[in-house]
């Protein structure tokens, strides 16, 4: 006799939704099939017109309010999420500012929140994921073309805690092979946000533009599709990479 069961169906947590980047990565996820769970920290406002937009879609998503300070804050997201209907697909890492600071005004908590931030709290949501997701589950982390190149002036810091981010995902991805679970990150080029703008005048943005190949910025949907390529059936033997997506910068 033919099964007729439906299966569950896969839900990816998004942190991070409420961001640009953010949005557009759970738009790619929610119009590829996937249940989303949209994270955000404080832009109510945003996070709820992206709710919105896919219901209008007929796409399933929940939201999920957390301000993620810490590892216990980090276990508590993940296990209010894993207690849902949906099989635990995945976790989209796209969490963070970039904290425009010049390096000689860079003192030691800056340093210690960027860190924490960009570095300790994606590897604290990853490690309380891990043991929730299922067979065959995926991480993706946003990582920055600064952590390339080191950033310009004013966000060495974060380039350095996007270096380190990229690190520990290499290591983590080579422990969760073992447990059937992918682990990779998207490296942003630039991409022109309202973030990006933040103490940037048109000038500064067309000569960062003008050292792009490609010659133009890249587009949040460019990011959400890169996203959705590592949460593909087309991806089942991608572990512990970085997809750069920057134009050949």
């Amino acid at each position: 006799m033919r099964n007729t069961e439906v299966p569950p169906k896969q839900s990816i947590l998004v942190v991070g939704a409420s961001g640009s980047i953010g949005s557009a990565v759970a738009q790619s996820l929610a119009f590829a099939g996937f249940s989303v769970g949209l994270h955000y920290c404080s832009n109510t406002r945003a996070v709820n017109d992206l709710s919105e937009l896919l219901h209008k879609a007929d796409c399933k998503s929940f939201v999920l309010q957390c301000n993620l300070s810490s590892i216990a804050e980090c276990e508590g997201l993940v296990e209010r999420f894993a207690t849902g209907e949906d099989q635990f697909y995945g976790i989209a890492l796209c969490a963070g500012r970039v904290p425009w600071k010049a390096w000689q005004e860079t003192d030691e908590s800056a340093w210690q929140r960027v860190y924490c931030e960009h570095c300790i709290i994606p590897f604290g949501l990853a490690r309380s994921a891990q043991g929730k997701l299922s067979p065959g589950g995926r991480i993706v982390y946003l990582s920055s073309i600064s952590a390339k190149y080191g950033g310009s002036n004013t966000t060495i810091h974060y380039a350095a805690s996007k270096a380190a981010l990229e690190i520990s995902m290499k290591g983590l991805a080579r422990e969760l092979a073992r447990s059937d679970i992918l682990v990779n990150g998207v490296r942003a080029g630039f991409v022109d946000t309202p973030q990006q703008r933040l103490g940037r005048s048109q000038l500064d943005i067309d000569k960062r533009i003008g050292k792009i190949p490609l010659r133009r910025a890249g587009t949040t949907a460019e990011i959400g599709s890169a996203f959705s390529y590592l949460f593909s059936p087309g991806a089942t033997f991608i572990t512990g990479e970085i997809l750069t997506v920057a134009g050949g910068d």
